[in-house]
């Protein structure tokens, strides 16, 4: 793999901030003199990834990720550190013309013929509505004010009942069987397009690639309004977010995003201007759409169809939000209707208006249990209020909670008193992130080498009496950790940490080794005395390691000779320890 030369990517960092480079990824929030957001390398529910702008690094609190930079964008998009640091590059406007290296995530390489022959059919579709067999379909669309730069704008394109899709596979060399496996055609004693005419929506994977295929009938059939692609190996609905790709950057401008039920919802939502919007498309909200979904923002506006079956919608969207400690906004569109088409018969502005002024969940829940209660039953007001309570005790907001429990007593003539005494109510804390990385316990050779490693990556001084004193240390990872130090000041002359990371690339063990060491509660600077006990103590741990090293040789020695001349050099490491320690 072609490499950059360090001074390059070094020139590169200093021209980029890690905070603006993360937020393009990521929703952040400033806390203090750093920035946090959730941690895309775990199953993070808190925000525990730090970002320093100081030092221009991220540390995850619970994982133990960390780096630079350029580890965040090679760990991210999972791709080599050179073409991480050539897409950094771009962002400061260096165009490093690094030839694109071939690591690619293995996925991507046994599934790069469906996504080939996605974007092929895709570009059949496009075509074929262009044509004089698309008149009637560019019109239905056009009498449901889509227009031509939406249509262009979405792929929409066209499937025609001419098999046109196997013979164009077959044609460049697909086998039947893997267009069949991923649903493009189907054989019941011949073979045959799964989508005929009907108006076709491409569906994408959250890095833009076609997965699969959404059919729409246009003209009075009386087959089923949709056909959808099955789920195959590049397609799951529980993973899959309509228009996530286009919207990523729209909701990081908003900070917010909105969710709706179908892809045409997202079109006309487009269509008037607003582009921070996603699908479900018609499944409910999963664990994979929530972890989505916050990568965007926490900013969350649901806006399903209006029916029963979209109010059920909402709730489990809700719950499932909830476990990710986001609390959604709710909009309820009048008469049944889904956004589509609501905007198409009541115009823009109405739901302009459903945009601005969205209520919260408590109202929202409220409002159905309000729905389904009989108030002159005292036994429906009773189990009403204690619905009501298990909602009062998710309010943090002291006024929130006062003035929603004010109503309450007004509509159910329930006094206050008694609707608090159903509320077992447990003030909420702020939150504090803890560092749940786990602490091995060290022995005092570990202990002592670890604060060494701290003051060389600040003081030369202390480089220099590693360098008289020490050859190796006991532990592997921080013995190659202090070689690297030696390495980096013997050809810079000067210690930085930044500088230092970005010297070790793309070892990411060993950066987050050198950031935990990094961290370690320690004075900012100390003594040469303490250092040199430092020193002491490591070498006091080299020569017991040798000893028990030359132990483990006597239990395999059958030579009586060599196991004197054995024990001899244990004796007199043992004499140099004893010396050690006098002095």
């Amino acid at each position: 793999m072609e490499k950059i030369p360090y001074n390059t990517i070094l020139d590169i960092s200093k021209k980029v901030n890690i905070v603006d480079v993360i937020s393009e990824y990521l929703p952040i929030e400033k806390k203090g003199k750093n920035y946090f957001a959730i941690c895309p390398f775990h199953d993070d529910h808190n925000p525990s990834m730090s970002i320093s702008p100081e030092k221009q690094i991220y540390t995850c609190f619970v994982c133990g990720a960390s780096g630079n930079v350029f580890n965040f964008v090679k760990n991210y998009e999972n791709i080599s550190f050179v073409d991480a640091v050539s897409k950094v590059a771009l962002k400061v406007g260096i165009n490093l013309n690094v030839k694109k290296s071939n690591y690619k995530p293995s996925g991507d390489i046994v599934n790069k013929k469906y996504y080939d022959m996605y974007e092929l059919v895709s570009k059949l579709y496009k075509n074929n509505i262009k044509t004089k067999y698309g008149v009637s379909a560019i019109n239905y669309l056009k009498n449901r004010n889509i227009t031509d730069d939406i249509i262009n704008e979405f792929d929409i394109g066209l499937s025609l009942d001419d098999n046109s899709v196997t013979k164009l596979l077959e044609k460049k060399g697909f086998s039947k069987e893997d267009a069949i496996e991923v649903g493009l055609i189907a054989d019941n004693n011949h073979t045959y397009d799964i989508f005929r005419n009907r108006i076709m929506f491409p569906l994408y994977s959250t890095d833009g690639k076609i997965v699969a295929f959404s059919g729409r009938i246009y003209n009075n059939s009386s087959d089923n309004k949709y056909v959808n692609s099955k789920e195959s190996v590049i397609f799951k609905k529980g993973n899959t977010l309509y228009n996530y790709h286009r919207a990523s950057d729209e909701a990081k401008k908003a900070n917010s995003i909105i969710i709706v039920e179908g892809f045409m919802d997202v079109i006309r939502l487009h269509s008037i201007g607003i582009k921070n919007v996603v699908a479900t498309m018609g499944t409910a909200i999963t664990k994979e759409h929530s972890n989505l979904i916050r990568r965007l923002s926490k900013n969350v506006i649901l806006c399903f169809d209006g029916d029963k079956a979209g109010e059920k919608a909402t709730i489990s969207a809700i719950n499932e939000l909830e476990k990710i400690d986001i609390v959604p906004k709710i909009i309820r569109l009048e008469e049944d209707l889904d956004p589509d088409d609501y905007i198409v018969k009541k115009g823009k502005d109405y739901f302009l208006k459903h945009l601005k002024y969205p209520i919260s969940t408590l109202e929202f829940k409220l409002s159905i249990d309000k729905k389904n209660t009989n108030f002159n039953d005292y036994n429906e007001i009773s189990k009403y209020l204690n619905e009501v309570a298990k909602e009062l005790e998710k309010i943090d907001d002291k006024v929130v909670y006062e003035l929603t429990v004010k109503n309450i007593s007004k509509e159910t003539g329930v006094d206050i008193q008694t609707i608090n005494s159903l509320v077992s109510k447990v003030p909420k804390k702020q939150r504090i992130i803890i560092d749940k990385r786990v602490q091995k316990r060290k022995d005092k050779y570990i202990k002592a080498e670890e604060n060494l490693l701290y003051y060389m990556l600040k003081d030369p001084n202390v480089i220099r009496i590693y360098e008289k004193n020490i050859s190796y240390l006991t532990n592997k990872n921080l013995s190659l950790i202090a070689n690297k130090i030696l390495d980096f000041y013997d050809t810079n002359q000067y210690i930085n940490m930044s500088d230092f990371l970005i010297f070790l690339q793309d070892d990411d063990k060993l950066i987050n080794e050198v950031l935990r060491i990094d961290e370690l509660d320690l004075p900012p600077t100390v003594s040469k005395d303490e250092i040199m006990d430092y020193v002491d103590v490591i070498s006091e741990g080299l020569i017991k390691k040798e000893i028990l090293d030359l132990k483990e040789k006597i239990k395999n020695e059958t030579d009586v000779t060599k196991k004197v001349i054995l024990l001899e050099k244990i004796a007199k490491l043992k004499q140099r320890s004893v010396n050690n320690g006098r002095n």
